[in-house]
């Protein structure tokens, strides 16, 4: 009786155990997936508004929180950049690692 209740048991747990790993990986791929439909949907806001000089900020997304790093020539051009990516679907929360530096304008940036 008693070998016949431990292989009941077994019998039970099977389908947890085989369904268990797939049904993570599975649930990681698609969080994998959000956070690049994310990232896409900022770059492509931020590259939409080219007056603005903010193609060139870099996108990351992990569990739906965007950094956003690089470069942009005002504080104004951060705080867009930060506020495009707090309107996009999906994202729970920004980190802004934007660095404000003003463009090279002197005489030897310019080719000659």
């Amino acid at each position: 009786m008693r070998r016949l209740l431990c292989a009941f048991v077994a019998l039970l747990m099977v389908p947890a155990v085989v369904g268990g790993p797939a049904q993570a990986a599975d649930r990681s791929i698609g969080e994998k997936l959000d956070d690049t439909k994310i990232t896409t949907a900022v770059k492509a806001k931020l590259a939409a508004d080219r007056l603005k000089n903010l193609v060139n900020v870099g996108v990351e997304t992990n569990d739906g929180v965007v950094r956003l790093y690089g470069k942009v020539p005002t504080p104004e051009d951060k705080f867009e950049a930060e506020r495009v990516a707090r309107r996009t679907n999906g994202v729970r929360d920004v980190t802004n690692e934007l660095r404000v530096e003003k463009p090279d304008t002197s005489p030897s940036a310019s080719p000659k």
